[in-house]
């Protein structure tokens, strides 16, 4: 049974806040259907929306204790090695722990080898963007107007997730996700009718996405992954992610851009202003249209918050999207390439060490993509000593509670002491975090295996029992 001492009671409070999730699963939606499903593994499942923590930005990690007792780390290099001479593993297994206050090493299984991640890819995008861009950065969608044209262009500027009516800035109900439709399309249509007032007629619209060169659809990601709405093309501008209805896994637009101007279009029409034909795309770049004033514009949710959706739900779109954004704040294209190389600086940057790694996404789609555990484990403690980050704890979801992780660990001794990311692709299987141990000492945890045969069941459950065994180590150093 789990002992509670001194400095344990701080730290069930720091993982246990937050917001809450409803069903969500870390395995495809044919597995829980009595017939298979010939596609391979997503690489992320989708939870229902989430409430908002209090404070997105709060430093959490003042509530743990530094002088909790440590592991003694014979016996987690002990727990490691046995993980990866577990049937159900295998030697592709590789770990890293480390004390999340300090960077002490408790096991090291060749952690600094990189390896296929999957979606622990995401946890390196959150990093980069918001250890670079900031916890309150803001991306804009903005209208242009030339009335000697009668031209209006609504202008990409990254969000992903607008509402296609009036965005609830901020104020949001309980299970409500405040990253979702934190701005729509009907704010900007109603600037836009106070500003063209009487001139309401006749009136053409165009899209203007060209900061976003694509490929939309990374050559990275596979095709199931857009037929079963697992992911959207990413062009810088969609509402809810594309989504052609509310379900998670609805089928999305092919055209996000487009798809959006035609909500735009509508909500036009609902303030009185009257659209000759649908939108079609910009040829050359809005700011080159000497003509055109800008009359409309709303800002996405804080970073923060798109930081904790992203790794809360495990959303490749906005994954991606992120990353694409952080590319152009670096002055790289706004490509799949771009937002991997912005990424892979933005980590050394901020002091995350990057030999070996190789990204051709922001999502983990990508099987080609190489991550170290060691990677992980630094930046999650690096995060640490970053203001903008401050808040990642609290993003990761809670063990047994919240997100991908919430049916994962029901009764487990896990429960409510890790909060982590998980991923999962054809043959892998990894999760990244912090736990606490019995003796209330935090540690950075990641766990990844590749070259596995298909199936999550086995290997996930010989990771658990490792993280349970941390969870209830008394085995002070």
């Amino acid at each position: 049974m789990r002992r509670i001492v001194a400095g344990v009671a701080g730290s069930v409070l720091l993982l246990g806040g937050g917001y809450a999730y409803a069903d969500a699963r870390d395995v495809v939606p044919g597995w829980i259907t009595a017939a298979p499903v010939e596609v391979p593994q997503a690489p992320f499942i989708t939870a229902a929306p989430v409430a908002a923590a209090p404070d997105p930005t709060a430093a959490p990690v003042a509530d743990l204790d530094p002088d909790a007792p440590r592991p003694d780390t014979a016996t987690v290099q002990s727990l490691a090695e046995a993980v990866r001479a577990d049937p159900r593993t295998g030697e592709s297994t590789n770990i890293s722990v480390i004390d999340y206050l300090d960077g002490t090493v408790y096991a090291d299984l060749s952690a600094a080898d990189p390896q296929v991640p999957a979606s622990t890819t995401k946890l390196l995008t959150a990093v980069a963007a918001v250890g670079h861009l900031g916890a309150d950065f803001r991306t804009r969608t903005t209208v242009t107007w030339n009335p000697t044209t009668r031209t209006l262009t609504l202008v990409a500027g990254g969000d992903v997730m607008l509402a296609a009516g009036e965005g609830h800035g901020g104020t949001v109900g309980a299970g409500d996700d405040p990253a979702q439709g934190w701005a729509g399309l009907g704010d900007l249509a109603a600037q836009v009718a106070a500003a063209v007032g009487d001139d309401a007629a006749g009136l053409t619209v165009v899209v203007d996405d060209l900061a976003f060169p694509g490929p939309a659809w990374p050559e990275e990601w596979p095709d199931y992954a857009f037929d079963m709405g697992y992911a959207a093309p990413v062009t810088g501008l969609a509402v809810n992610g594309a989504r052609l209805s509310d379900d998670n896994y609805a089928q999305r637009a092919a055209d996000p851009s487009l798809h959006a101007a035609g909500l735009f279009i509508a909500a036009l029409g609902e303030r009185g202003l009257t659209v000759e034909g649908e939108a079609t795309r910009a040829s050359s770049p809005v700011r080159d249209d000497a003509g055109a004033t800008e009359v409309a514009a709303v800002e996405s949710a804080p970073l923060a918050e798109v930081a904790r959706h992203l790794l809360a739900v495990s959303d490749n779109t906005v994954s991606e999207a992120v990353a694409r954004v952080l590319a152009l704040a670096m002055g790289r294209p706004a490509t799949p390439a771009g937002g991997a190389s912005a990424i892979t600086l933005a980590l050394r940057d901020l002091g995350v060490p990057t030999a070996g790694l190789e990204l051709y996404d922001g999502a983990g789609y990508s099987d080609r993509n190489q991550i170290a555990p060691a990677m992980l484990t630094a930046a999650l403690t690096v995060a640490r000593e970053e203001p903008g980050l401050f808040g990642l704890l609290s993003w990761l979801p809670l063990a047994g509670l919240e997100g991908t992780v919430e049916s994962r660990y029901v009764g487990s001794p896990v429960a409510g002491f890790w909060r982590a990311k998980t991923g999962s692709l054809t043959g892998v299987t990894s999760i990244a975090g912090v736990i606490v141990t019995a003796d209330g000492r935090a540690l950075a945890v990641a766990i990844l295996a590749d070259g596995m045969p298909y199936g999550q069941e086995r290997p996930q459950s010989a990771f658990d029992e490792f993280l349970a065994a941390l969870a209830e180590c008394g085995c002070e150093g």
